[in-house]
């Protein structure tokens, strides 16, 4: 009958209907377990430290939800002090109490109820009055390094001008040795020329022109004057020339006419104590030790003539004085 096979029906239909419901539970069950809520990730950022005034500033460093949105922030100064923020913490400053080390926590919450775990952590050190110490701890040792290098520098200076006196009086004695030196040779010299004076002083004559060349520039002599004696022909010191390292002095000798002293007389060749000394020149610059030296020199003789020989001894100081007497 149509009303039996209607009735046959309905249990069919309650079944589908449940069996339906209990599919569509199962699936909201196996993605709600593949898709399991996740809790937010909290980042922390130090802006700056102000030890002078203890103050740290802080601020957000990038914290994020991965399946929500974050709705608040917690932070934990680590000196028994929190706050609670409702808007995005951009540079959030705190000021302690007191000098030390502190650790920092910050947690955000996501609009879903999930809070970070574990906190953001950071540890920050206000040691302003250590550092403050260290720095005049610094200061002081920069202190004595400057004034130790003060003393050293007057130290030196001290010495410097000990030595500049020193050289000074050393200068001032071999000045005073010099000045004396040089008036002892000034007296010998003196004493010298009054020695030779009388020996060798004679009344002017006057030449013949044929004692001179035809060419008078020249001014040399080549042979004694038609009048005049050997004698009157000598040698002469004409000055000395200091003293080498050996002790030896540098005398510079010349031949010359006592009637004509500035006029050079033509030599051959000298002889110092015996030994040759070839040099055709009117003067020669010979080094010789203190001491008795015999010095001749050879003129040079007209055409056809003997060569005319000048004697002279030579009387040499340790302290650089020379003498010569001429030898007849």
């Amino acid at each position: 009958m149509p009303g039996e096979a209607n009735k046959s029906k309905a249990p069919l239909a309650i079944l589908a209907v449940l069996l339906l419901l209990c599919a569509i539970v199962a699936a909201w069950f196996i993605v709600k377990s593949r898709h399991e809520h996740r809790p937010p990730i909290a980042v922390v950022r130090v802006d700056s430290i102000d030890e002078t005034n203890r103050v740290a500033t802080i601020s957000d460093g990038g914290s994020q939800d991965p399946d929500g949105t974050i709705t608040s922030w917690r932070i934990a100064w680590g000196d028994g002090k929190e706050e609670n923020l409702s808007t995005f913490p951009r540079k959030v400053a705190h000021t302690y109490a007191a000098e030390g080390k502190y650790t920092i926590s910050f947690w955000c919450a996501d609009n879903l109820g999930s809070t970070s775990s574990p906190p953001a952590m950071v540890d920050i050190t206000l040691d302003f009055l250590a550092r403050q110490k260290a720095l005049e701890l610094s200061q002081a040792e920069a202190k004595r390094e400057a004034d130790r290098l003060k003393e050293e520098a007057a130290r030196k200076e001290a010495e410097r001008l000990e030595q500049e006196r020193k050289q000074k009086e050393l200068a001032a004695l071999e000045a005073q040795k010099a000045r004396e030196l040089e008036e002892k040779r000034k007296a010998d010299e003196a004493e010298l020329a009054r020695k030779n004076a009388k020996v060798v002083a004679l009344p002017p004559r006057n030449p013949l022109a044929a004692g001179l060349l035809d060419d008078t520039s020249s001014r040399t002599v080549i042979f004694t004057p038609r009048g005049f004696a050997l004698g009157e022909f000598l040698i002469s010191k004409e000055k000395t020339d200091g003293i080498a390292n050996d002790g030896n002095v540098f005398v510079i000798l010349t031949t010359r006419c006592v009637n004509f002293p500035h006029t050079p007389i033509p030599t051959a060749d000298w002889q110092i104590d015996e030994t040759n000394v070839p040099i055709r020149a009117s003067r020669i610059r010979a080094s010789l030790s203190p001491g008795e030296h015999q010095v001749t020199a050879r003129l040079v003789p007209p055409e056809g003539a003997q060569p005319t020989e000048l004697k002279a001894d030579i009387t040499v100081g340790k302290t650089g004085e020379c003498v010569v007497m001429p030898r007849k």
